[in-house]
Order: structure tokens, then sequence, then C-alpha cells
């Protein structure tokens, strides 16, 4: 089971319902989401930004395959794709 961390913006400026795009992604994959921890290693990580500024830190966070920068709720169908990649390689 992949392992995704989670990293949300600082919300001053959202344009779309970052909490209802997790919601999808968690009743669309069976996967394990968390809130990104410093002390871990992902198979992904999405960094739910608010708007296109995408200016919070997430330099620090360690992954094996991706990091996503989510800006939109258009950019669900490129996060779709991507973790349907995945499941397909298990």
């Amino acid at each position: 089971m992949l392992d995704i961390g989670i990293k949300y913006c600082g919300g001053c400026n959202p344009r779309y319902d970052r909490k209802k795009f997790l919601y999808d992604l968690k009743r669309d994959f069976h996967y394990n989401f968390e809130i990104v921890q410093l002390d871990k290693v992902y198979d992904i990580i999405i960094v739910l930004c608010g708007c296109n500024s995408c200016c919070v830190n997430h330099s620090e966070f360690k992954f094996k395959s991706k990091k996503i920068l989510v800006k939109s709720k258009e950019d669900f169908s490129e996060v779709e794709n991507l973790l349907d990649q995945y499941s397909n390689k298990m």
C-alpha cells in the first residue's frame, strides 16, 4: 500500500476546497493518506497549495517517487492519473 504524505499550505488565499480535494482522493484510492511528518519517507507527497503562489515550504519532506504541487481543483485529474499508474503497478 502506498504511503502518501499530505501538506496543506497556510490557506491565506485558497481558490478551491482543499479538504474536498483530499476527500475525493481518499474516496477513489485506498492508500495510506496522512499529514506529512518530517521523520518519515513517503512514496508520494501531495502539497495542497491554495493558489498558484505555492509559497508553503515543502523542501524538507522526503519521498521515494514523486512530489506533486496542487494549485487548483483542475489538478485533480493529473493527481488521479498518477495514482492510477501506481495502482496498476501493484
